[in-house]
C-alpha cells in the first residue's frame, strides 16, 4: 500500500536516497559529503518529500536577505505528480520564515519544465549565466521572485501553505 506524500526536514539517514536521486537527475551531481555539510550549515534548509521513501528534495540557502534555491529534484519515476511543486512551495515558505527580501535560482536553458514551474510561482528571468554548467557549458537562466515581499505574493504564499502535503510524522520527522 502506498503512503501519502509528506514533507520533512532532511536528515542524515535520508542522504543515501537523496544522492541516488541526485545522480539520476543531474550530470554533475552533488556528493553525499556536500549534502551532509549542508545539513549542518545554519544558513541552509534542506527538505525531502516522502512516500514509501524519499522521492524528492530541495535545498535553500539564505545569504543576508536573499533566499537562493540551490537544488530541487524529484525522482524521475515520481515526476508530474506535484512533488516538485510541493517542495518549491515549502522552500518559498521557508524563505518567508527567514525574512527573505527576494528569492533566486539558476536553471538550465534546456530545462523547460522547471522554467514553467518556476514561472508559475512568480519567478522571472532576470539574467543569463554563460557556460554556467561545467559538464557541457550550458547557459543558466537566473530567475528571481522580485515581488516576494508584496502583500499579493504573501497572500499567494498563504494559499499555497494551505495546500501543502502534511509534515511527516514518522520516525524521520523533525
Amino acid at each position: 500500500m502506498s503512503r501519502a506524500l509528506c514533507l520533512a526536514h532532511m536528515r542524515e539517514d535520508d542522504l543515501h536516497a537523496v544522492v541516488q536521486i541526485e545522480r539520476l537527475c543531474f550530470p554533475d551531481p552533488w556528493s553525499e559529503r556536500a549534502f551532509r555539510e549542508e545539513l549542518h550549515k545554519p544558513n541552509a534548509s534542506l527538505w525531502v518529500a516522502r512516500e514509501e521513501g524519499v522521492v524528492g528534495y530541495g535545498v535553500l540557502w539564505m545569504q543576508v536577505d536573499e533566499a537562493h534555491i540551490a537544488n530541487l529534484a524529484v525522482h524521475p519515476q515520481h515526476r508530474r505528480r506535484g512533488i516538485g511543486r510541493a517542495l518549491l512551495r515549502a522552500l518559498l515558505l521557508e524563505a518567508r520564515r527567514r525574512s527573505a527580501a527576494f528569492v533566486t535560482l539558476e536553471v538550465r536553458v534546456s530545462n523547460l519544465a522547471a522554467q514553467q514551474l518556476y514561472a508559475a510561482h512568480g519567478f522571472e528571468v532576470v539574467g543569463r549565466r554563460k557556460a554556467y554548467y561545467t559538464n557541457n557549458r550550458e547557459d543558466a537562466l537566473l530567475m528571481t521572485v522580485t515581488q516576494f515581499n508584496t502583500l499579493e505574493y504573501q497572500a499567494q504564499l498563504a494559499d499555497w501553505a494551505a495546500m501543502l502535503p502534511p509534515l511527516c510524522c514518522d520516525e524521520h520527522a523533525t
